[in-house]
């Protein structure tokens, strides 16, 4: 497998950043990363990996599979709180370390290796604990975005339906606003059958942004020609009826 030419800048640190992209040194990092993705930003959650490499003197999988649950604990809270959920993460990681351990022979990149299906790859991130389909298609979708992970099909990564991505698809008419995360994943299902999770991170970003809930910078978007919102907020033409 061919590494990324460019870095990928999950948090804008290059020592975190390098860690999680050395899918054939550590690949466990950016599983660990991807995991604990969730109820704080982004880029401080993609820092994890780096501060435990920084807390236990290593970050090779045989040292952290001799860690037990509460070592895990303390390494998520001290000297500050890792994570904004340090106690759930922690079991979280412990698990994952066991599986990679006993699942695939102590290398994450097997999760990923030989060419997998779309289902099985987003299959093999829900079995982790703590994993869902929004972490699990995420994963799978910057592991082929991104790391140019090969595999058979892209049916199967399917768009990560946060708020940013359900606020944009709203706002351009492909679902209603307010809609459930299930009618948005098949609305880009329906989009583009063959690949749903191409526009992820498009729509991420651009809801990130410019597309934002409140003030959003209409006449900044290169897709106000084609928004039903961005249409309804041009003030009306005056009339020139005499």
């Amino acid at each position: 497998m061919t590494q990324p030419v460019v870095t990928v800048p999950f948090t804008g640190d290059p020592e975190a950043d390098e860690l999680i992209n050395d899918l054939t040194g550590h690949p466990h990092a950016f599983l660990f990363a991807a995991l604990v993705d969730r109820q704080m930003p982004a880029k401080r959650a993609w820092m994890v990996p780096y501060l435990l490499r920084d807390r236990v003197g290593s970050f090779e999988i045989e040292d952290l599979a001799a860690l037990d649950e509460l070592q895990w604990v303390r390494l998520m809270r001290e000297p500050t709180p890792a994570h904004r959920f340090p106690e759930v993460m922690a079991k979280v990681l412990c698990r994952a370390v066991g599986r990679v351990m006993t699942v695939y022979g102590s290398d994450a990149s097997r999760i990923w290796a030989a060419t997998p299906s779309s289902a099985a790859l987003v299959r093999r991130f829900l079995e982790f604990h703590g994993s869902g389909p929004k972490i699990a298609t995420m994963a799978a979708n910057i592991l082929v975005r991104n790391f140019h992970v090969p595999v058979s099909d892209h049916r199967c990564i399917d768009i990560s339906a946060d708020a940013q991505v359900a606020r944009v698809m709203a706002r351009l008419g492909f679902v209603e606003g307010g809609s459930k995360p299930e009618v948005v994943i098949y609305a880009a299902r329906d989009l583009n059958p063959d690949f749903p999770g191409i526009f992820d991170l498009a729509l991420w970003d651009l809801g990130r942004s410019i597309c934002r809930p409140l003030a959003p910078l209409c006449a900044s978007c290169r897709l106000a020609d084609f928004c039903n919102y961005a249409r309804s907020r041009k003030p009306t033409p005056p009339s020139h009826r005499c």
